[in-house]
């Protein structure tokens, strides 16, 4: 979590390394930032605490879904909702509930939740339909709010409370056909040529070969840096958000902080 020191000394760190207007300007949004900080430290917490939930999602799980198929008579759903991992989920009466009970088929543990939140319920001819239990924190689809309930459409983006997915709906499965021998017969020499090649290299419990890999060595003339995860070139800097440039004055920053501040000032009347 981000604490004032940090920021007031990342800030005289940088100052004291370029005078640069713009960068005065940038520097002038973190003052800011730690003047509120200062006076409304639980309000900023829970909005880097949103942010950090975001973040860490994102490295979990690249794409969160819910499929719906539809085999014959029968549907069920596949999702990786469930703890990251991808499972088919079936319910005799074709209603997913989704909430914070553990009872229900889809159960997640997400604080802005429900315990019954939002249900996808599957009509026969029909499709796949989002119900919302009036909610507290409400359903959309496709960023419009969901008064009762609406059909699903495949690639639908589905948001309940904080928890987002994609909607895919598979109807009609396809049955490939049979593939020659010789294709078949590449397939098998390079799966065999894999295990081999294994059984010769160090494989971690994760399955992937052990490369060590020498950070600090710099690189050649000729080399190329494809890393995104740079070193960071201020003791610090990896804590804070990614600059960026503002096109804000002084003056504009400080009437920001007076409005936000009379406006969260407490109301001392009768």
């Amino acid at each position: 979590m981000l604490d004032s020191h940090s920021l007031a000394e990342y800030s005289s760190q940088v100052l004291n390394a370029s005078g640069d207007t713009e960068l005065e300007q940038r520097l002038g949004l973190y003052r800011v930032f730690l003047k509120l900080y200062e006076h409304h430290r639980s309000l900023l917490d829970e909005i880097l605490d949103l942010e950090n939930t975001g973040m860490k999602s994102r490295k979990q799980v690249a794409l969160q879904y819910v499929q719906g198929v539809v085999q014959g008579q029968k549907a069920h759903v596949i999702t990786n909702l469930l703890n990251g991992k991808t499972r088919s989920v079936r319910q005799p009466q074709e209603v997913w509930v989704i909430g914070r009970d553990r009872k229900m088929a889809l159960p997640i543990q997400d604080k802005r939740l429900s315990r019954r939140h939002a249900a996808i319920q599957h009509v026969e001819d029909q499709g796949f339909y989002l119900i919302d239990f009036n909610s507290t924190n409400g359903s959309f689809v496709n960023s419009e709010p969901v008064r009762h309930c609406i059909l699903l459409k495949d690639g639908d983006q589905v948001r309940l409370g904080s928890l987002a997915f994609t909607f895919f709906v598979c109807h009609t499965p396809k049955t490939a056909a049979a593939l020659p021998d010789d294709l078949i017969n590449q397939c098998n020499a390079a799966r065999h040529a894999h295990e081999s090649s294994a059984d010769d290299s160090t494989v971690t419990e994760s399955g992937l070969s052990s490369v060590s890999v020498d950070w600090d060595t710099p690189l050649s003339a000729d080399g190329k840096e494809t890393s995104m995860f740079l070193k960071p070139s201020i003791p610090g800097s990896d804590l804070l958000p990614e600059q960026t440039a503002y096109p804000i004055s002084m003056k504009q920053q400080s009437d920001i902080l007076d409005r936000f501040m009379q406006r969260n000032a407490p109301d001392h009347h009768n």
